[in-house]
């Protein structure tokens, strides 16, 4: 996948900035198009959208354009407006396209995920799931606090990534920690895990096929667990795929549950 223009050139985007121009692409793209096209139609179809999402705040309409003066530039007031728009029938389904491009547009996560017309933190859900919970119980019985310990920082990272994207690439350095210290105790042998590999993928009793996974996976956290080249900043990755690499991890654990 072709890295965003700020990846590419190492430009660092903090959380404020991200969130600001998520605000100014709702601005431009969603809510003057379905204010205008109500008012295309007929100035009191454009009055009623105005006045319902006032409304929804609880502020007073108080005319054509008001809306701006209510919403500002407040970043959760655009999140219950595209929620509000999403209520809405005669701009859902325009509201429900526009709203997950944006999100893929922006420069990092900026804490939310669109789940069916609401915002929900992004990440929330992670510890809810089996792959984690019984990732974490086999760890614990098992007494392989070597392994338990990062992976529990990996996800504590993880979580407060949203607030710190350059934790991003500490949770896949501490993931591929806890591998690493798990695969020391299931070969018995204290090395390196691209060492460990062949031997780990055998104590685990599955097929040939999972060594090109396993070494992909080292390979990826490779990208991520070095210093980053004199002057250069670090590499900051896709949340997304830092999520699915903690599940990756969660897998092959549970493999050696088996």
């Amino acid at each position: 996948m072709t890295q965003k223009f700020h990846q590419r050139f190492n430009i660092d985007v903090s959380l404020d900035n991200a969130r600001r121009s998520f605000v100014n692409r709702v601005n431009n793209f969603i809510i003057p198009d379905l204010l205008m096209g109500s008012r295309t139609a007929g100035s009191r179809h454009a009055n009623e959208l105005e006045k319902y999402l006032c409304s929804k705040f609880g502020e007073r309409w108080l005319g054509w354009g008001c809306l701006n003066n209510v919403l500002l530039d407040d970043y959760h007031l655009h999140l219950r407006a595209i929620e509000a728009l999403f209520e809405n029938l005669d701009t859902k389904d325009l509201t429900d396209r526009t709203i997950r491009k944006i999100l893929l547009d922006s420069e990092i996560d900026i804490g939310i995920r669109w789940d069916n017309g609401h915002f929900l933190p992004s990440g929330s859900p992670l510890l809810d799931e089996r792959l984690v919970n019984d990732t974490l119980g086999f760890m614990a019985t098992k007494g392989y606090e070597g392994a338990l310990a990062p992976f529990r920082k990996g996800l504590d990272h993880f979580l407060h990534s949203t607030k710190k994207p350059e934790l991003l690439a500490d949770v896949i350095t501490d993931m591929y920690e806890a591998l690493e210290a798990l695969a020391k105790i299931i070969t018995g042998r204290d090395k390196e895990l691209s060492a460990n590999a062949k031997i780990l993928i055998s104590k685990l009793n599955v097929s040939e096929d999972y060594k090109p996974i396993l070494k992909a996976y080292i390979a990826y956290a490779n990208e991520f667990r070095h210093a980053a080249e004199k002057g250069q900043k670090k590499t900051i990755p896709q949340r997304q795929e830092v999520e699915s690499f903690i599940y990756l991890t969660g897998l092959f654990v549970r493999l050696a549950m088996i």
